[in-house]
């Protein structure tokens, strides 16, 4: 006999998985990176040519100004002109403008790109999570299902099924960039670099794990909040101060990627998926952080079952279902 978990992930599964905009979702992220993929081969076939061009100004002295692609340092550009001022006697002597190669780091890029993924599959599945509580909370079907699971059944099945959804979205995506990033040049440009950086399985394997971590934290924290709603409209103004935080969230890991001193937020359970994602930390630092987030995941449990029950059935019929269950 299949336990009541189990069903429950299986109905909410089917529920979402057969709508249009999950089959978009599930398409949109490959469409994205082979578009990138053949930009990054059309490139490849017409490179822009690197230039060194001389000017002169207006007080009569010349100015030598390198092409952002000229491939050598601030320090090779240097050197060059003034080989160039030796050689040819330049009169009046030649002023350099150089202008330091660009070092965009692919791979921080990159982790940018992992935590744009996971805050969107994230604010999308949530949204599921939350009507698919409410809605039964809404018609009176959550005592019905009470009478058959338990509230950690439909609260485990609600997750499963709904984080199932959004997690094969998310593999997609992932799954994706990891084959086209090994089809990618090594020197295709900051593109290639992109695909290529994100496509380490490590990486990926490590971006999968926070994922999991973070939904089953935000996603036990909306149970609760869908648990304690009357209807749509109550359960969106309960729902706003979690949204808030994702927003917050989000302009942190902006900040972050520009260079913010905010490593410490690592230690703040709605904001560690993110910055474990964001930055590379020691091992013990990801320790500490992830138990951390483990406590506050188990709190999220606990108020999420605590909701769920007290708002379908009286409390005094809660009490008394233990003994009803053992006389059976």
């Amino acid at each position: 006999m299949t336990p009541p978990v189990w069903l429950i992930a299986e109905r909410e599964f089917r529920t979402y998985a057969a709508t249009a905009s999950f089959w978009v979702a599930l398409a949109i992220g490959p469409l994205i990176l082979a578009g990138m993929m053949l930009m990054t081969h059309g490139g490849a076939a017409h490179p822009a040519p690197a230039t060194l061009t001389l000017s002169t100004e207006a007080d009569g002295s010349l100015t030598a100004r390198f092409s952002d692609n000229f491939p050598l340092s601030g320090e090779g550009r240097a050197a060059v002109l003034r080989d160039m001022a030796k050689e040819v006697r330049l009169n009046p002597p030649l002023r350099t403008a150089v202008t330091a190669k660009p070092t965009i780091d692919p791979r921080a890029v990159s982790r940018f790109v992992l935590v744009l993924m996971l805050w969107m599959t994230l604010t999308g599945s949530l949204g599921m999570l939350l009507n698919a509580v409410v809605r039964e909370r809404a018609n009176r079907a959550l005592e019905s299902l009470l009478a058959a699971a338990s509230p950690l059944d439909i609260v485990g099945g609600k997750l499963i099924g709904v984080g199932g959804v959004s997690l094969l979205v998310l593999a997609s995506w992932l799954g994706s960039t990891f084959l086209m990033g090994g089809l990618m040049p090594a020197s295709g440009g900051l593109i290639s670099g992109l695909l290529r950086s994100a496509a380490d399985p490590l990486l990926l394997a490590h971006a999968a794990l926070v994922y999991v971590l973070g939904f089953a934290f935000y996603g036990f924290t909306t149970v609760a909040i869908g648990g304690l709603a009357r209807d749509n409209a109550d359960a969106q103004n309960l729902a706003r101060p979690m949204f808030a935080v994702l927003l917050a969230v989000f302009f942190a890991a902006f900040a972050a990627a520009g260079g913010g001193q905010l490593d410490w937020l690592v230690y703040v359970p709605p904001f560690t998926p993110f910055m474990l994602l964001m930055h590379p930390h020691s091992l013990l630092v990801e320790m500490i952080a992830l138990a951390q987030l483990a406590v506050a995941t188990a709190l999220a449990a606990w108020m999420s079952v605590s909701a769920l029950t007290l708002s379908a059935r009286p409390v005094w019929l809660a009490v008394l279902a233990p003994k009803r269950r053992a006389v059976g």
